[in-house]
């Protein structure tokens, strides 16, 4: 897969408000993946307020930002970021897959990826790893409702709208399959699943400001 995002380059964490100590532990196991991939601490910066993201984001340009996303008030300033910064690569971070309808919404307003904050730590390694070289991952919760939201009768997933290799993903993903054995089944290679699956997410945002533009 292309690296799309070269070292070093800053990184920029918002959290809004009052950190809870779930989110505080998972910054910090945030923080030891990106120093074990590379990331010097001093490039990693943060931010408590979206009046202080702005700011670091008008300053240093984070090509990297993940933003945790506690309730859906965090999910406007989505939009605001990628007007600041178009070029920034940005990923939300949710407390579980139960969070199926902010996640959705998070990609719809921009996001380029999520994680998911109550992963094991070994899995969000390679999550991180994952968006890191250009990709996103997709958790069968998601893609049950993306099987839901686009299904058109019999016929499946609307091919007007994904490809026949994104809908094959959808729907083995659903099905609780890894990327590695959708990749096996559909005959590509683990990293065009990813691949796959951010030109999926791209077109939940284009479609959704198409349909904001309507």
């Amino acid at each position: 897969m292309h690296n799309e995002l070269i070292l070093p380059v800053p990184v920029l964490m918002i959290h809004q408000g009052r950190i809870t100590p779930a989110e505080q532990q998972h910054n910090i196991v945030l923080q030891i993946i990106l120093k074990d991939l590379g990331y010097p601490e001093e490039l990693v910066l943060s931010a408590h307020s979206t009046e202080q993201a702005q700011s670091i984001i008008y300053e240093h340009l984070p090509n990297l930002i993940f933003y945790y996303i506690q309730d859906s008030r965090d999910l406007p300033f989505i939009q605001k970021i990628k007007t600041l910064y178009p070029a920034s690569y940005l990923v939300t971070l949710h407390e579980n897959a139960a969070k199926t309808n902010e996640i959705i919404e998070a990609i719809q307003l921009g996001a380029d990826a999520y994680l998911l904050t109550d992963a094991p730590a070994e899995q969000q390694f390679q999550h991180v790893k994952c968006i890191l070289s250009g990709g996103a991952l997709l958790h069968p919760q998601l893609a049950q409702h993306l099987q839901t939201q686009f299904k058109d009768g019999a016929a499946g997933l609307q091919q007007t709208i994904f490809s026949h290799s994104e809908a094959q993903i959808i729907q083995h993903i659903s099905q609780s399959q890894s990327a590695k054995e959708t990749a096996e089944v559909i005959q590509v290679s683990e990293y065009q699943v990813y691949t796959l699956i951010k030109n999926i997410f791209r077109k939940l945002t284009r479609l959704y400001k198409q349909k904001k533009g309507s």
